[in-house]
């Protein structure tokens, strides 16, 4: 890849990104920010607005809410001991956020990672 803002060594190591996982290099992600703005921009048209939720969720916010795919969510435990869950997608979290904040109702898009095991 010809790109002056990149600078290449010539040590070679045996290294590999966790499965399910991949890295992005600076054409592709010029790719994907031309797809995701081309969609915000439609959403904008139409008077949506973005929100923003943890990657993270408390456990019992997310527990049951995904019924036989919950085996797929990533659980954390944080230093004092309190149980944590990476969001598995965007809804419930939206969901709580909308409880939280007494939405009644919301033009909204979300553009995020969501994490789930293979």
């Amino acid at each position: 890849m010809a790109n002056s803002s990149i600078k290449q060594c010539d040590a070679k190591y045996n290294l590999k990104v966790p499965k399910g996982t991949r890295d992005r290099d600076p054409l592709q992600m010029t790719i994907l920010e031309g797809v995701f703005n081309t969609i915000i921009q439609c959403f904008k048209r139409h008077d949506a607005v973005t929100i923003d939720t943890p990657v993270f969720e408390l456990k019992e916010v997310l527990s049951g809410k995904y019924g036989e795919e919950s085996k797929l969510i990533y659980d954390l435990q944080d230093q004092g001991g309190e149980s944590l869950s990476l969001r598995y997608d965007l809804t419930v979290p939206f969901a709580r956020y909308v409880a939280m904040h007494k939405i009644k109702s919301i033009k909204r898009y979300q553009i995020g990672k969501v994490y789930r095991r293979e």
